[in-house]
Parts: structure tokens; C-alpha cells; sequence
């Protein structure tokens, strides 16, 4: 039997055919049980769980009766009086004894990347990625229990979706990483790591002027909706694009070590004609809450010095 948490809650045999797990209550009580597979669960955990803090006086007999009808859903074909060997009783409470759960499976995948070249990487993290159908834990992700493992599922997933965009930017495919990341800084828009990787994909596709909007955008955000100036990892890259800096690997699809990108030695040998004086002072750190006019100035000014840039470019014989 397969265990499916990644989204609605299914149990799924060999033949793909879903079991009928029953109502709310039993269905709370099998994924209590899934957000710690392998583990003893308390009688008072699922008691809570089920019931929260007042579960009536015929709490105990129910979590018994839905105990049973989750077993025979689970081993359909196990014989009457025969120990189940899925959902199993041990003082004080029950344990699922499964490791076949989407859940676990995905940790396992995400976990395996981290140790893989790029290559064997991405396929590890799309396979890790095509197992979510939706929210996790979805008819319980308000519960208290779910709460915590809601969080890190969703952050193992963001931690995913950026380590797949960075392997496929070291693939030099940053065109295949775009749209996915457009949707999800859209989805997380408090995520600077994800506008980082967006620009830098937009930036190693040609389109620098796009990559620099969105590095504008984000710090737009961050200023709205936490006061906060971008971090040092947004600045030094929007200062690394404006420069067309080496380290980024320009648009030939040429992997840099990192991804934080480095600032251009002042001895280096321009790639291009040198950008024109800018009468924006240069990104440096800022302090916390820099007032909104001040970073606007500083965001037209970048924009100014770009199209600039552009335009001698483009008139030149």
C-alpha cells in the first residue's frame, strides 16, 4: 500500500486502485499517523487529534472502530483474527509501519541530489517534485498536529525547485528554468533566493534589461511589505548584471562556481564598452528601512544608465 500526503490524502494498493479510508475521522486518524510513519503515536495524541481538547465519553470506543475499518482497507486481504501488519497496536497507542509514503519518498529523493552532479541531480529532484499534487496534508494543514509538518514539507520543496533551477543553469538550459521560476516568486514573493535565481536565468538568456526589473521588483516588495532593504546577495548580483560581470557566466549558458556572485576585479579587462557615470551613487550596504525615495532614485538612475548603455551600443558603425 502506497501512502499519498503530497496533496489530498490517499492510500493507494498495487493496481493503483485507491482505498476507501471512510470519513473525516478515521481519515484524521491515518494521517496523524503518516506525519510520523514508523513512529508509536499515543492513544491521547489521536484522541486529540480527532477531538481536541474535550473528546466526548465515547471517544476511546470510536478510535477503536475506526482503527478496524482502517485495517480492512488497508489489508483487504488479511484473515479475521490475523495480526494486521500495516497499522499495528503497541502500548500506548498504534504506529504505521511504512516507509511507502510520498513524503518520505521525497525527502529521500531532495537528500540524494544534494550528493549528485548536476545531471544525475535534476533527475532526482524532478522525479522528488512530480510526487506533489497540491498542499500538503490538505483536509489538515490547520490542524496543530500537521502544522510543523506542513511547514517543512513546503520549505523541502522550495529548497527543491531552487536546487533543480540551479542544476539546470549549470546545464547551460536556463531558458527550461523561466517560467517555473516566474511562478514561483510569484507564489513566494518574500523569497529572495528565488529572485536571485530568477535573474539570473533571465540575464544568461540575453535578456538583461528583464533581469534587472526583476531584481527591481523584488526589492520593491521587500521595502512594501517588510520594510526591509534587499539583501547582499540581491544587490551584489544586480551590481554584477549591470557590469555584465564574468562570474555570472554571461549568456553562453557558462556555469559560475556559485551563485552569489563576486565583484569584478577594478583591473579586469571590460567584456564591453565601459558603462557610462551613472549619477546614482553605487550599491553598497544599507542600513535597515532606507527611506522609499532614495531607493526609487537609485532604481531610475540603474534604469537610465542601462538604456543608455544601450542605445551607444546600438549606434555604433
Amino acid at each position: 500500500m502506497e501512502f499519498r500526503v503530497l496533496g489530498p490524502l490517499e492510500a493507494r494498493d498495487d493496481t493503483g486502485g485507491a482505498a476507501a479510508l471512510g470519513g473525516p475521522r478515521p481519515r484524521t486518524v491515518l494521517a496523524r499517523l503518516l506525519a510520523a510513519p514508523g513512529a508509536l503515536v499515543s492513544t491521547d495524541a489521536l484522541l486529540h487529534a480527532m477531538y481536541g481538547d474535550t473528546p466526548p465519553p465515547s471517544a476511546l470506543p470510536s478510535l477503536h472502530s475506526y482503527v478496524s475499518h482502517l485495517r480492512r482497507a488497508l489489508e483487504p486481504g488479511r484473515r479475521p483474527r490475523s495480526r494486521p501488519a500495516l497499522l499495528v497496536s503497541r502500548p500506548p497507542g498504534y504506529l504505521l509501519a511504512t516507509e511507502q509514503v510520498d513524503a518520505v519518498r521525497f525527502t529521500e529523493l531532495v537528500d540524494q541530489a544534494g550528493r549528485q552532479p548536476p545531471r544525475a541531480a535534476l533527475a532526482c529532484l524532478e522525479e522528488a517534485l512530480s510526487l506533489w499534487r497540491g498542499q500538503p496534508y490538505a483536509e489538515f494543514d490547520d490542524q496543530p498536529w500537521a502544522v510543523a509538518e506542513v511547514r517543512r514539507l513546503t520549505e523541502s520543496r522550495l529548497v527543491a525547485v531552487e536546487r533543480r533551477a540551479r542544476a539546470l543553469l549549470a546545464l547551460r538550459r536556463p531558458d527550461a528554468v523561466v517560467a517555473t521560476l516566474e511562478a514561483e516568486t510569484t507564489a513566494n514573493p518574500l523569497r529572495e533566493r528565488l529572485w536571485c535565481l530568477l535573474a539570473l536565468s533571465l540575464y544568461r538568456t540575453g535578456r538583461q534589461a528583464e533581469a534587472l526589473g526583476v531584481l527591481r521588483r523584488a526589492g520593491r516588495l521587500l521595502a512594501d511589505q517588510l520594510g526591509l532593504d534587499p539583501g547582499p546577495e540581491l544587490r551584489a548580483l544586480e551590481r554584477d548584471i549591470l557590469h555584465h560581470a564574468d562570474s555570472l557566466g554571461a549568456h553562453l549558458g557558462t556555469p559560475a562556481p556559485a551563485l552569489t556572485p563576486t565583484p569584478t576585479p577594478a583591473s579586469a579587462e571590460p567584456r564591453r564598452p565601459a558603462p557610462e557615470p551613472s549619477t546614482a551613487p553605487p550599491l553598497r550596504e544599507c542600513a535597515l528601512r532606507r527611506p522609499a525615495a532614495l531607493r526609487r532614485a537609485r532604481g531610475a538612475a540603474s534604469e537610465v544608465s542601462v538604456r543608455a548603455r544601450t542605445l551607444c551600443r546600438w549606434r555604433q558603425p
